[in-house]
């Protein structure tokens, strides 16, 4: 039974206003992905465009041909512009303006001309090219979601070669001026695809959209908002679920930053936290986990790192915040931080027991006159604390034990 060219036509715009409104829904729900709503005017445009062309069909209007395609090729721009945003978070509005213009007067003039044969086959052209870059786009951006986005990038491939057919038979039938509009194979096979890849592109879009909510909530579940760290039930999570030992802990903890809040202010001990935060996320390797515990006291978890390499790293840290100035409601200021160390030999790694030793040495550093990192060794009951050279620098050189007792 052939298909009705027209139906297929009505079926597209009721198709597009619904999953239009679906998109709408999404990004009322979550206004912060606000590529739904490019989306949202791409379809809708693009329903309306189709709903124009129907009625182009009926009465060969040149003016409400050139209209109708016009508006489905503005969409068509959009949904360009929804994919560009959901990869880059930027609309990119310039590009949109560029497509939509150039493929519009491409069309428009040869229709107006009375050539519809023309316009048709630049319509075809225009969706072709926009419909592929499109796809690539979303390719570029694969890593989010692989086989979710190659799926996507696969539809709106096929949808866009879809329209190759239909401007093949134009150019094999070289009529230029038409009756009627196309009705044949081509055109019935490019209507059934869209119809079909329209529900799937939009399907995954959604689920897409969902995943990454889904990522968000997760990643504001676990992150400090101030610092951008993880937070200590983060730090606790990743712990019980992929880190092995053997390990070392730093604990740090900003000196006297009730002072610091007193005389110059929360905002500023605000920027100290952030700041130190910063310094944490820089000099961390990729495998360690920097968290904010609470307040001015913050951790390095450090998996395959020796007792002495995290010492190290920790008065390199030390070393960057004392280098930082500050400026607060009573002028400028400097802070620094003391932190302890501890290290466990054992694959399965007791926080608990090995942020008690880190501790411990925290407090050490803590007497013996903050500004200093301090190690614990419990097995040897021996604390070894990095002091100043003479110089006034500080190194992996300068370690000297002190008994706990």
């Amino acid at each position: 039974m052939p298909l009705d060219y027209h139906s297929l036509l009505t079926a597209f715009t009721l198709s597009g206003c619904g999953l239009a409104a679906a998109f709408l829904a999404s990004w009322l729900v979550s206004q912060k992905e606000r590529f739904l709503m490019a989306w949202t005017i791409g379809v809708s445009l693009m329903a309306l465009g189709v709903l124009v062309y129907g009625a182009y069909g009926k009465t060969m209007s040149p003016a409400l041909g050139a209209t109708g395609y016009t508006i489905l090729l503005i969409g068509l721009a959009f949904v360009f512009g929804a994919g560009r945003e959901f990869r880059t978070a930027i609309l990119p509005w310039r590009g949109m303006v560029v497509m939509a213009v150039s493929s519009s007067v491409a069309m428009a003039v040869p229709m107006l001309a009375g050539y519809n044969g023309i316009a048709i086959l630049m319509l075809n052209a225009a969706a072709t090219i926009i419909l592929l870059v499109t796809a690539w786009d979303y390719w570029l951006g694969r890593a989010e979601a692989r086989l979710m986005i190659a799926l996507l990038t696969a539809l709106y491939v096929l949808t866009g070669l879809s329209f190759v057919p239909c401007a093949v038979l134009l150019l094999q039938d070289g009529q230029w001026v038409l009756p009627q509009i196309p009705a044949n194979w081509a055109e019935d096979l490019n209507i059934g695809i869209c119809l079909t890849t329209l529900a799937g592109i939009g399907a995954l879009s959604l689920a897409l959209n969902q995943a990454r909510l889904a990522r968000g909530h997760k990643r504001d579940a676990e992150t400090d908002p101030l610092t951008g760290l993880l937070n200590r039930r983060a730090l606790l999570a990743r712990l019980a679920g992929e880190i092995k030992g053997p390990a070392a802990l730093v604990v740090l903890d900003v000196d006297r930053f009730k002072m610091i809040n007193d005389a110059h202010g929360h905002l500023a001990g605000d920027d100290v936290l952030r700041a130190f935060g910063e310094i944490l996320t820089l000099s961390a390797r990729p495998q360690d986990l920097a968290a904010r515990l609470g307040g001015e006291e913050f951790a390095l978890l450090m998996p395959g790192t020796s007792l002495v390499s995290a010492a190290i790293l920790a008065e390199g840290i030390r070393t960057r915040l004392a280098k930082r100035d500050f400026t607060g409601s009573a002028g400028a200021f400097d802070c620094t931080v003391s932190a302890g160390v501890a290290h466990t030999e054992d694959s399965v790694i007791d926080f608990d027991a090995l942020l008690h030793d880190a501790d411990k040495a925290l407090y050490a550093a803590k007497r013996n006159g903050r500004d200093q990192v301090a190690i614990s060794s419990d097995e040897a009951e021996f604390l070894a604390q990095i002091r100043p050279l003479p110089d006034g620098q500080r190194g992996s050189a300068d370690i000297v034990k002190l008994r706990t007792g």
